[in-house]
């Protein structure tokens, strides 16, 4: 069994420094990472959020739009279409 005593040693040794702060940096970039990571995705969460508001109400509006329309208006709104009797209305 290794003893305590090769513990302290292979920490306090150059090699067991550079391991340790190799560890420490690598711990604290994680942590940046990760902090970044979820707060880069509750923002875009928060955008999608308010976004689909804005095409509710946009939505809404283009249901009253299609609603209220008569044949002529509803081709307007739909992009422009023929009539199938191949009239003017």
């Amino acid at each position: 069994m290794i003893g305590l005593g090769f513990a302290s040693r292979v920490l306090l040794s150059p090699l067991g420094k550079a391991l340790a702060a190799v560890l420490a940096v690598s711990v604290i970039a994680g942590g940046i990472y990760l902090y970044g990571h979820q707060r880069g995705a509750a923002s875009v969460l928060q955008r999608l959020q308010s976004d689909r508001i804005t095409i509710l109400k946009d939505g809404r509006k283009i249901d009253e739009e299609a609603l209220g329309a008569d044949d002529t208006g509803l081709c307007a709104l739909l992009g422009g279409c023929e009539l199938p009797d191949g009239g003017d209305h």
